[in-house]
């Protein structure tokens, strides 16, 4: 099981507790990999001797990077993947998750994310239509193209096997959704992935305008340099989706929370916009649109050495 961690202190412990709650599951190895915290997240981690604490700079924090130093580092037959801040809902999450992978043609499960009690209605109802309630397996047909609904993964709670990551790491080129990279290119090798719901973490994120903006931003460039644009989501669909959150929306909060709706999802969607089409804007632009500076700054490095 392998965790990242950066200034985590607030869900860390509720984390590693529910990790060492797990119902019949036998030996099993938890690593931390942390990218400077200064608050009180290494201290919580000693709390727990039997995690293998793994610090370095924050400069070396990428998010494929990262994730594939804690695979080299692991020994175990599956990699298991959380962020700091999803708690395992239930003594059977692990279990529930590695069920899947009793059929050798899966190479990845993901389980559900359920928003805590404190996300925005906006949060909740985007959880609770990308993690639904029933249990999937998909592949893709020869010759069939890929897109972001084709391939979804999260390694917010998931899972892969050692032996197909061997042969296919997480991309290190990419900005983020490198598990959705990694999904693409195993399944265009012929393996499967797995959606298990049964094996739900409390995750979610409380957001403001700018951090929507900057956080779909980095999805949309993502999405750009993976599927080339390719969602998978035409525009009806996206207008079907916006109707029912809003119904979602005023039916929790009322007014209020329709003010609150519209410049969070124009935000949202005109980050996503914009990080679909970043490579047409500057480079200067596209960091300070973005969440991730360092990447940005990497890439000029990156740039400039191969020049």
């Amino acid at each position: 099981m392998i965790i990242l961690t950066k200034n985590g202190e607030k869900y860390l412990r509720s984390l590693l507790d529910a990790l060492y709650c797990q119902k019949g599951i036998g030996q099993a190895e938890v690593i931390v990999i942390d990218s400077g915290s200064s608050d009180g997240t290494l201290a919580i981690v000693k709390d727990f001797p039997e995690v293998r604490l793994v610090e370095i700079p924050p400069g070396e924090f990428g998010h494929g990077k990262t994730r594939n130093l804690g695979a080299r580092r692991a020994r175990g037959e599956f990699l298991i993947y959380l962020p700091q801040d999803a708690t395992p809902a239930g003594s059977d999450w692990l279990g529930s998750l590695l069920r899947a992978f009793g059929d050798p043609a899966v190479a990845g499960v993901y389980g559900r994310q359920v928003a805590r009690a404190d996300a925005s209605p906006m949060e909740t109802f985007f959880l609770s239509r990308t993690y639904h309630s029933h249990p999937e397996k998909r592949t893709l047909e020869e010759g069939e193209a890929v897109s972001l609904t084709r391939c979804f993964f999260s390694t917010v709670s998931g899972a892969v096997r050692a032996s197909t990551w061997a042969a296919h790491p997480f991309r290190e080129d990419i900005i983020m959704s490198e598990d959705q990279a990694w999904a693409s290119d195993v399944m265009r090798a012929g393996y499967a992935v797995a959606y298990e719901p049964e094996a739900a973490v409390l995750h979610s994120h409380q957001y403001g305008i700018g951090d929507i903006f900057r956080r779909n931003f980095d999805s949309g460039y993502s999405i750009h340099q993976i599927f080339h644009g390719k969602t998978g989501i035409g525009f009806s669909g996206v207008l079907r989706g916006l109707a029912e959150e809003a119904h979602f929306v005023a039916r929790r909060c009322g007014l209020p929370g329709l003010l609150r709706f519209l410049p969070y999802e124009f935000a949202r969607h005109a980050g996503f916009w914009l990080g679909l089409h970043g490579d047409r804007l500057p480079a200067a632009l596209c960091k300070a649109c973005s969440g991730l500076g360092y990447f940005w700054d990497q890439r000029k490095l990156r740039t400039g050495a191969a020049a």
